[in-house]
């Protein structure tokens, strides 16, 4: 593969760096011990996380996965690292969207051929929300709706951004694609806005969908058990990755997907 990919630094600085090479002394020791940092680990959870029947990635998972000439939509870009493996895994059409500055001119650099970016975020409405970042600029996983003060959990806030939110149902209206096969949502507590806004009619539509979740609240639970009724009831298969020792854990990947003679396009 072989690309070099331009991050952000503890400072905000762009860096270009080869997080493939990077990746080839990485263990989760050594990243919780701070000897690398959410750059690497982005590399890590994209391109070399096999567990519980993925193919290296986080996102693509058992009946989940990208099939060559997909339209694949992801939902919380950051640098583009998705991106670039949809590119890998035969997409014929990926469409970023990423709501932070600094990200997204990373962002723009890194992208392929296939790929557009749009600096915009997608939630319930059409509105303008303020993002921030904690912690430091290279904290990937930093930029958050300001209303979701418990992803801050008490860290600092170093950086400010309003961005215009579009409504997550205009994503499927033919404007910007003629279809979406593969949605990826990764967009730091704003998930279950986004999945309850979505109607029935454009979830049936998808061949796959792949989120990160945060548990914030208890009630999260029933939200997950409600949602994933819902896609059961429109024809998907599921599978719940909880990344820790039990089913308490608050962050978790969910993933869904269609048979093949459940697929209609």
């Amino acid at each position: 593969m072989n690309k070099q990919f331009w991050t952000l630094n503890k400072n905000g600085n762009e860096v270009l760096r080869n997080l493939e090479e990077e990746h080839k002394g990485f263990t989760l020791e050594k990243y919780n011990q701070g000897e690398f940092d959410g750059n690497n680990f982005i590399w890590y959870e994209l391109f070399d996380m096999y567990s519980h029947g993925s193919n290296g990635c986080d996102y693509e998972r058992r009946g989940c996965f990208i099939k060559e000439g997909d339209t694949v939509v992801d939902i919380g870009a950051n640098i583009g690292v998705f991106a670039y493996r949809a590119e890998l895994r035969g997409a014929a059409q990926v469409i970023c969207f990423e709501p932070m500055d600094l990200t997204f001119n990373s962002l723009k650099k890194n992208i392929g051929p296939k790929t557009t970016a749009h600096k915009l975020a997608v939630g319930g409405k059409n509105e303008f929300k303020k993002f921030v970042i904690h912690t430091d600029y290279s904290h990937l996983g930093g930029g958050f709706d300001i209303t979701k003060e418990e992803i801050r959990n008490g860290r600092d806030i170093i950086h400010e951004d309003i961005t215009f939110s579009i409504d997550i149902n205009s994503l499927f209206d033919g404007t910007l694609c003629d279809k979406i096969d593969f949605l990826k949502i990764d967009v730091e507590g704003g998930e279950v806005e986004i999945l309850n806004s979505i109607t029935d009619e454009n979830l049936k539509s998808l061949r796959c969908l792949a989120a990160e979740f945060h548990k914030t609240n208890e009630e999260f639970n029933i939200f997950q058990s409600n949602f994933s009724n819902r896609m059961g009831t429109l024809g998907f298969t599921s599978f719940t990755l909880y990344h820790g020792v039990d089913n308490n854990t608050n962050l978790r990947t969910l993933t869904f997907w269609k048979d093949e003679q459940n697929t209609t396009n």
